[in-house]
Protein backbone atom coordinates (compact mmCIF):
# COMPACT_ATOMS: atom_id res chain seq x y z
CA UNK A 1 0.00 0.00 0.00
CA UNK A 2 1.38 3.34 -0.86
CA UNK A 3 0.56 6.34 1.00
CA UNK A 4 0.66 9.95 0.47
CA UNK A 5 0.33 12.60 3.18
CA UNK A 6 0.30 16.50 2.16
CA UNK A 7 0.30 18.84 5.37
CA UNK A 8 1.81 21.20 6.93
CA UNK A 9 1.08 19.38 10.36
CA UNK A 10 4.22 17.52 10.26
CA UNK A 11 7.21 19.82 9.07
CA UNK A 12 8.53 19.28 13.10
CA UNK A 13 9.58 16.14 13.44
CA UNK A 14 7.84 15.49 17.14
CA UNK A 15 4.15 15.69 15.30
CA UNK A 16 5.25 12.57 12.94
CA UNK A 17 4.64 10.18 16.32
CA UNK A 18 1.60 8.46 14.50
CA UNK A 19 3.12 7.61 11.01
CA UNK A 20 6.41 6.40 12.69
CA UNK A 21 3.90 3.83 14.71
CA UNK A 22 2.25 3.05 11.08
CA UNK A 23 5.05 2.26 9.29
CA UNK A 24 6.31 0.05 12.01
CA UNK A 25 3.30 -2.14 12.67
CA UNK A 26 2.34 -1.95 8.98
CA UNK A 27 3.32 -2.48 5.60
CA UNK A 28 2.93 0.66 3.69
CA UNK A 29 5.34 2.71 1.59
CA UNK A 30 4.50 6.18 2.89
CA UNK A 31 5.84 9.36 1.80
CA UNK A 32 4.64 12.97 3.87
CA UNK A 33 4.78 15.94 1.42
CA UNK A 34 5.57 19.28 3.95
CA UNK A 35 6.11 22.79 3.30
CA UNK A 36 9.71 23.64 3.65
CA UNK A 37 8.93 26.69 5.98
CA UNK A 38 5.24 27.33 7.79
CA UNK A 39 5.41 30.85 8.97
CA UNK A 40 2.91 30.30 12.06
CA UNK A 41 1.71 33.12 14.34
CA UNK A 42 4.12 32.93 17.19
CA UNK A 43 7.09 31.97 14.67
CA UNK A 44 8.79 29.81 11.96
CA UNK A 45 8.85 26.50 11.32
CA UNK A 46 11.21 24.89 8.90
CA UNK A 47 11.48 21.70 7.60
CA UNK A 48 15.46 21.26 7.40
CA UNK A 49 15.54 21.39 11.39
CA UNK A 50 13.61 18.62 11.15
CA UNK A 51 15.10 16.08 9.36
CA UNK A 52 13.76 12.58 9.69
CA UNK A 53 15.98 9.63 9.05
CA UNK A 54 12.57 7.25 9.59
CA UNK A 55 10.43 8.39 7.46
CA UNK A 56 10.02 9.80 3.60
CA UNK A 57 9.52 13.63 3.83
CA UNK A 58 9.73 15.76 1.21
CA UNK A 59 9.73 19.63 1.97
CA UNK A 60 8.10 21.77 -1.25
CA UNK A 61 8.01 25.64 -1.32
CA UNK A 62 4.34 27.15 -0.47
CA UNK A 63 3.42 30.43 -1.39
CA UNK A 64 0.80 31.82 1.22
CA UNK A 65 2.84 30.06 4.31
CA UNK A 66 1.13 30.14 7.29
CA UNK A 67 -2.17 30.35 5.78
CA UNK A 68 -4.09 27.20 6.22
CA UNK A 69 -6.83 27.33 3.57
CA UNK A 70 -4.93 29.37 1.14
CA UNK A 71 -1.44 28.16 0.93
CA UNK A 72 -0.60 26.09 -2.28
CA UNK A 73 2.79 23.58 -3.57
CA UNK A 74 5.13 25.22 -5.77
CA UNK A 75 5.06 22.10 -7.38
CA UNK A 76 3.82 20.34 -10.60
CA UNK A 77 3.10 17.44 -9.53
CA UNK A 78 3.18 17.17 -5.66
CA UNK A 79 5.39 13.69 -6.10
CA UNK A 80 2.39 11.74 -7.41
CA UNK A 81 4.07 11.32 -11.24
CA UNK A 82 6.97 9.21 -9.88
CA UNK A 83 5.27 7.83 -6.49
CA UNK A 84 1.79 7.01 -7.80
CA UNK A 85 -0.18 6.45 -4.47
CA UNK A 86 -2.66 4.02 -3.95
CA UNK A 87 -3.96 6.26 -1.04
CA UNK A 88 -4.19 10.32 -1.00
CA UNK A 89 -4.59 11.81 2.55
CA UNK A 90 -4.31 15.56 2.67
CA UNK A 91 -4.83 17.36 6.41
CA UNK A 92 -5.58 20.79 5.32
CA UNK A 93 -9.62 20.90 6.10
CA UNK A 94 -12.42 21.15 3.52
CA UNK A 95 -11.61 24.49 1.66
CA UNK A 96 -7.83 24.20 1.43
CA UNK A 97 -6.50 25.29 -2.19
CA UNK A 98 -3.82 22.93 -1.54
CA UNK A 99 -6.33 20.13 -1.25
CA UNK A 100 -7.97 21.44 -4.38
CA UNK A 101 -4.17 21.33 -5.54
CA UNK A 102 -3.92 17.93 -4.74
CA UNK A 103 -6.95 16.49 -6.22
CA UNK A 104 -6.33 18.00 -9.77
CA UNK A 105 -2.99 16.31 -10.14
CA UNK A 106 -4.32 13.14 -8.68
CA UNK A 107 -6.95 12.78 -11.64
CA UNK A 108 -3.60 13.40 -14.21
CA UNK A 109 -0.89 11.39 -12.55
CA UNK A 110 -2.41 9.09 -9.99
CA UNK A 111 -6.58 8.34 -11.24
CA UNK A 112 -7.03 5.21 -8.78
CA UNK A 113 -5.77 6.35 -5.85
CA UNK A 114 -8.48 6.98 -3.10
CA UNK A 115 -9.22 10.56 -1.34
CA UNK A 116 -9.63 11.40 1.90
CA UNK A 117 -8.82 14.69 4.04
CA UNK A 118 -9.22 15.82 7.50
CA UNK A 119 -11.11 18.35 9.28
CA UNK A 120 -11.44 20.07 13.01
CA UNK A 121 -14.27 22.58 10.86
CA UNK A 122 -16.70 22.53 14.26
CA UNK A 123 -18.63 25.15 13.75
CA UNK A 124 -20.03 26.95 10.77
CA UNK A 125 -17.63 29.68 8.89
CA UNK A 126 -18.64 32.11 6.15
CA UNK A 127 -16.39 31.33 2.66
CA UNK A 128 -15.80 33.82 -0.34
CA UNK A 129 -14.96 32.58 -3.41
CA UNK A 130 -13.00 31.27 -4.43
CA UNK A 131 -12.81 28.97 -1.42
CA UNK A 132 -16.40 27.71 -1.46
CA UNK A 133 -15.55 26.65 -4.82
CA UNK A 134 -12.87 24.73 -3.62
CA UNK A 135 -14.78 23.42 -0.73
CA UNK A 136 -17.30 21.97 -3.39
CA UNK A 137 -14.85 20.32 -5.75
CA UNK A 138 -12.96 19.22 -2.71
CA UNK A 139 -16.25 17.47 -0.95
CA UNK A 140 -17.28 15.67 -4.45
CA UNK A 141 -13.97 14.50 -4.91
CA UNK A 142 -13.41 12.79 -1.52
CA UNK A 143 -13.85 9.37 -0.82
CA UNK A 144 -14.00 9.77 2.64
CA UNK A 145 -12.96 12.23 5.63
CA UNK A 146 -11.49 11.81 9.57
CA UNK A 147 -12.87 14.32 11.42
CA UNK A 148 -11.15 15.49 14.59
CA UNK A 149 -14.27 16.02 17.01
CA UNK A 150 -18.24 14.71 16.32
CA UNK A 151 -19.15 18.24 16.04
CA UNK A 152 -17.34 18.42 12.13
CA UNK A 153 -19.24 14.91 11.42
CA UNK A 154 -22.42 16.82 12.14
CA UNK A 155 -21.15 19.65 9.86
CA UNK A 156 -20.47 17.71 7.01
CA UNK A 157 -23.47 15.92 7.27
CA UNK A 158 -25.08 18.84 6.85
CA UNK A 159 -22.99 20.01 4.13
CA UNK A 160 -24.10 17.30 2.23
CA UNK A 161 -21.00 14.80 2.47
CA UNK A 162 -22.34 11.28 2.45
CA UNK A 163 -19.30 9.33 2.14
CA UNK A 164 -17.65 7.61 5.22
CA UNK A 165 -16.76 9.70 8.00
CA UNK A 166 -14.69 8.28 10.86
CA UNK A 167 -14.15 10.33 14.13
CA UNK A 168 -10.61 10.30 15.20
CA UNK A 169 -7.94 12.92 16.61
CA UNK A 170 -5.45 14.48 14.20
CA UNK A 171 -2.35 13.80 16.61
CA UNK A 172 -1.67 10.74 19.30
CA UNK A 173 -0.13 10.70 22.48
CA UNK A 174 3.06 8.81 24.00
CA UNK A 175 2.35 6.88 27.12
CA UNK A 176 6.17 6.94 27.76
CA UNK A 177 6.36 10.62 27.48
CA UNK A 178 2.96 11.02 29.51
CA UNK A 179 2.65 9.23 32.62
CA UNK A 180 2.43 9.52 35.83
CA UNK A 181 6.20 10.99 38.04
CA UNK A 182 7.54 12.42 40.69
CA UNK A 183 7.36 16.22 40.41
CA UNK A 184 8.26 17.21 44.16
CA UNK A 185 11.08 18.90 43.23
CA UNK A 186 9.14 21.34 40.80
CA UNK A 187 6.30 21.90 43.45
CA UNK A 188 8.80 22.77 45.75
CA UNK A 189 10.98 25.21 42.74
CA UNK A 190 7.38 27.09 42.19
CA UNK A 191 6.04 26.87 45.72
CA UNK A 192 3.38 25.03 45.41
CA UNK A 193 1.96 24.28 48.55
CA UNK A 194 -1.74 21.93 49.44
CA UNK A 195 -3.45 20.14 46.22
CA UNK A 196 -2.67 21.97 43.06
CA UNK A 197 -5.27 22.96 40.50
CA UNK A 198 -3.81 22.99 37.07
CA UNK A 199 -4.76 25.22 33.38
CA UNK A 200 -2.64 25.03 30.46
CA UNK A 201 -4.00 26.85 27.36
CA UNK A 202 -4.51 30.17 26.31
CA UNK A 203 -5.18 32.80 28.71
CA UNK A 204 -8.33 34.42 27.25
CA UNK A 205 -11.93 35.11 28.19
CA UNK A 206 -13.42 31.55 26.04
CA UNK A 207 -11.18 29.15 27.75
CA UNK A 208 -12.80 29.98 31.13
CA UNK A 209 -9.19 30.87 32.99
CA UNK A 210 -10.50 33.99 34.67
CA UNK A 211 -13.89 32.36 35.93
CA UNK A 212 -11.74 29.49 37.51
CA UNK A 213 -9.38 32.20 39.36
CA UNK A 214 -12.93 33.55 40.36
CA UNK A 215 -14.10 30.24 41.67
CA UNK A 216 -10.89 29.45 43.26
CA UNK A 217 -11.63 32.33 45.58
CA UNK A 218 -14.60 30.02 47.08
CA UNK A 219 -12.86 27.09 47.48
CA UNK A 220 -12.50 25.57 51.21
CA UNK A 221 -8.97 24.08 52.18
CA UNK A 222 -5.13 24.37 51.51
CA UNK A 223 -4.77 24.50 47.83
CA UNK A 224 -2.60 26.51 44.73
CA UNK A 225 -3.03 27.57 41.35
CA UNK A 226 -0.97 26.45 38.61
CA UNK A 227 -1.82 28.22 35.12
CA UNK A 228 0.58 27.47 32.17
CA UNK A 229 0.04 29.09 28.98
CA UNK A 230 0.25 32.82 28.15
CA UNK A 231 -2.63 35.53 26.39
CA UNK A 232 -4.31 38.77 26.82
CA UNK A 233 -5.39 38.01 30.11
CA UNK A 234 -2.00 37.57 31.95
CA UNK A 235 -1.67 40.83 33.50
CA UNK A 236 -6.01 40.95 34.72
CA UNK A 237 -5.49 37.61 35.80
CA UNK A 238 -2.76 38.75 37.97
CA UNK A 239 -4.50 41.75 39.27
CA UNK A 240 -7.50 39.89 39.85
CA UNK A 241 -5.81 37.73 41.82
CA UNK A 242 -4.63 40.03 43.95
CA UNK A 243 -7.99 41.80 44.57
CA UNK A 244 -8.94 38.19 45.43
CA UNK A 245 -6.41 37.17 47.79
CA UNK A 246 -5.25 34.32 45.36
CA UNK A 247 -1.65 35.90 44.54
CA UNK A 248 0.03 34.13 47.44
CA UNK A 249 -1.40 30.77 46.31
CA UNK A 250 -1.38 31.34 42.24
CA UNK A 251 1.76 29.79 40.23
CA UNK A 252 2.04 31.28 36.22
CA UNK A 253 4.19 29.08 33.46
CA UNK A 254 4.22 31.39 30.27
CA UNK A 255 4.85 29.65 27.53
CA UNK A 256 7.04 26.95 28.68
CA UNK A 257 8.87 24.66 26.01
CA UNK A 258 6.43 21.38 25.00
CA UNK A 259 9.15 18.88 26.42
CA UNK A 260 8.63 20.80 29.52
CA UNK A 261 4.59 20.17 29.78
CA UNK A 262 4.88 16.34 31.11
CA UNK A 263 7.07 17.58 34.02
CA UNK A 264 4.38 20.28 34.84
CA UNK A 265 1.64 17.93 34.56
CA UNK A 266 2.76 16.03 36.85
CA UNK A 267 3.16 18.84 39.73
CA UNK A 268 -0.84 19.15 39.40
CA UNK A 269 -3.70 17.01 41.49
CA UNK A 270 -6.30 18.04 39.14
CA UNK A 271 -6.48 19.40 35.73
CA UNK A 272 -9.42 21.98 34.75
CA UNK A 273 -10.68 22.45 30.85
CA UNK A 274 -13.48 25.25 31.68
CA UNK A 275 -13.82 26.58 28.31
CA UNK A 276 -17.03 27.96 26.63
CA UNK A 277 -18.76 28.65 23.53
CA UNK A 278 -18.53 32.47 21.92
CA UNK A 279 -19.02 33.06 18.34
CA UNK A 280 -16.87 31.63 15.88
CA UNK A 281 -14.68 29.45 18.38
CA UNK A 282 -15.35 26.36 20.02
CA UNK A 283 -12.67 23.86 21.45
CA UNK A 284 -11.24 21.40 18.87
CA UNK A 285 -10.51 18.67 21.36
CA UNK A 286 -8.88 19.62 24.17
CA UNK A 287 -5.56 17.82 24.05
CA UNK A 288 -4.40 18.57 27.70
CA UNK A 289 -7.04 16.34 28.89
CA UNK A 290 -5.37 13.51 27.19
CA UNK A 291 -1.90 14.47 28.48
CA UNK A 292 -3.34 15.05 32.07
CA UNK A 293 -5.11 11.67 32.12
CA UNK A 294 -2.06 9.70 30.59
CA UNK A 295 -0.22 10.78 33.88
CA UNK A 296 -2.93 10.28 35.72
CA UNK A 297 -4.15 13.00 36.83
CA UNK A 298 -7.76 13.57 37.93
CA UNK A 299 -9.06 15.71 35.31
CA UNK A 300 -12.31 18.10 35.37
CA UNK A 301 -14.14 19.46 31.88
CA UNK A 302 -17.02 21.54 31.02
CA UNK A 303 -19.54 20.21 28.65
CA UNK A 304 -18.41 22.18 25.78
CA UNK A 305 -18.03 21.04 22.31
CA UNK A 306 -15.72 18.11 22.29
CA UNK A 307 -14.71 17.83 25.85
CA UNK A 308 -17.91 15.64 27.61
CA UNK A 309 -16.49 12.92 24.96
CA UNK A 310 -13.03 13.45 25.45
CA UNK A 311 -13.10 12.55 29.27
CA UNK A 312 -16.19 9.82 28.60
CA UNK A 313 -16.58 8.39 32.40
CA UNK A 314 -12.72 9.34 33.55
CA UNK A 315 -13.08 12.25 35.14
CA UNK A 316 -15.65 14.87 35.63
CA UNK A 317 -18.08 17.18 33.83
CA UNK A 318 -19.78 20.18 34.71
CA UNK A 319 -22.39 22.31 32.53
CA UNK A 320 -20.99 24.73 30.24
CA UNK A 321 -20.90 28.17 32.07
CA UNK A 322 -22.28 27.16 35.03
CA UNK A 323 -19.46 28.04 37.89
CA UNK A 324 -21.11 27.32 40.39
CA UNK A 325 -21.47 23.42 39.49
CA UNK A 326 -17.66 23.40 38.53
CA UNK A 327 -17.28 24.71 42.13
CA UNK A 328 -18.84 21.59 43.44
CA UNK A 329 -16.90 19.23 41.41
CA UNK A 330 -13.61 21.24 42.63
CA UNK A 331 -14.51 21.15 46.37
CA UNK A 332 -15.17 17.74 46.15
CA UNK A 333 -11.86 16.39 44.81
CA UNK A 334 -10.42 18.58 47.03
CA UNK A 335 -11.94 17.13 49.90
CA UNK A 336 -11.45 13.55 48.96
CA UNK A 337 -7.66 12.28 48.18
CA UNK A 338 -9.04 9.11 47.41
CA UNK A 339 -11.53 10.24 44.73
CA UNK A 340 -8.39 11.73 43.16
CA UNK A 341 -6.20 8.55 43.36
CA UNK A 342 -9.60 6.71 42.06
CA UNK A 343 -9.83 8.54 38.90
CA UNK A 344 -6.04 8.88 37.84
CA UNK A 345 -5.69 5.34 36.51
CA UNK A 346 -9.16 5.69 34.93
CA UNK A 347 -7.62 8.20 32.64
CA UNK A 348 -4.78 6.70 31.94
CA UNK A 349 -6.59 3.34 30.94
CA UNK A 350 -8.87 5.61 28.73
CA UNK A 351 -5.83 7.57 26.90
CA UNK A 352 -4.63 3.66 26.23
CA UNK A 353 -7.33 2.28 24.87
CA UNK A 354 -8.11 5.40 22.79
CA UNK A 355 -5.49 8.29 22.16
CA UNK A 356 -2.15 6.73 21.89
CA UNK A 357 0.15 7.28 18.56
CA UNK A 358 -0.43 3.45 18.04
CA UNK A 359 -3.54 3.49 18.77
CA UNK A 360 -4.38 6.63 16.34
CA UNK A 361 -2.37 4.45 13.67
CA UNK A 362 -4.23 1.41 13.91
CA UNK A 363 -7.19 3.38 12.94
CA UNK A 364 -5.77 5.25 10.45
CA UNK A 365 -4.78 1.80 8.79
CA UNK A 366 -8.75 0.12 9.06
CA UNK A 367 -9.33 3.33 7.16
CA UNK A 368 -7.27 2.99 4.68
CA UNK A 369 -8.25 -0.06 4.55
CA UNK A 370 -12.04 0.06 3.75
CA UNK A 371 -11.09 2.46 1.28
CA UNK A 372 -9.39 0.26 -0.75
CA UNK A 373 -11.47 -2.76 0.10
CA UNK A 374 -14.82 -0.75 -1.44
Amino acid sequence: MKVLVISHTYITRVGREKWRELVRMYDVDLRIIVPTVWKDYLFTIRADEHHDDELDVRPLPVWFSGKEAAHVYRSGDLGMRSFSPDILHVEEGTDAFSYFQALVYRRVFAPRAKTLFFTWMNFEKTLNFPFTFFERFNLIRSDAAICGNSDARDILREKGFEKPIHVMPLLGLDPELFQERDAASLREELGLRGTVIGFIGRFVPEKGVMNLLETAAQLKGDFSLLFIGGGAQEQALRERAKELGLAERMRMCISIPHSDVPRHINAMDLLVLPSYTVPHWKEQFGQVLVQAMASEVPVIGSTHAEIPRVIGDAGFTFEERNWEEMREKLQMLLNSPDLRAEYGPRGRARVLEQYTNTRIAERTMAVYRELLDG
